[in-house]
């Protein structure tokens, strides 16, 4: 069974799995983005946040992969959505 440690854990799998993906993306096609470098980072700053953020989900996934449930797999699903929702309203809140 799965405990609250676990499930905080998961969460912020899911945060940190769901963030590396924007600045990979960004920095792999070469366009600007705000890390918290600057506001205007360059794209290989992106790939180097992207992918520290991309390590530190591995990272929570191994140390913690013995307390792999569906509830905790939901856990770190539910909350890259709702991160990714948040951040989708907030980068389109200009347009």
């Amino acid at each position: 069974m799965a405990t609250r440690r676990d499930h905080v854990a998961f969460a912020f799998l899911g945060l940190f799995g769901t963030n590396a993906v924007p600045h990979l993306v960004k920095g792999i096609t070469g366009q600007r983005h705000q890390t918290p470098a600057g506001e205007d980072s360059s794209a290989v700053a992106n790939v180097v946040w992207g992918s520290a953020n991309a390590a530190v989900a591995v990272g929570l996934g191994w140390r913690y992969r013995d307390a792999v449930t569906r509830e905790t797999l939901a856990t770190a699903f539910g909350t890259g959505v709702l991160f990714a929702v948040s951040l989708a309203s907030y980068w389109s809140e200009d347009e």
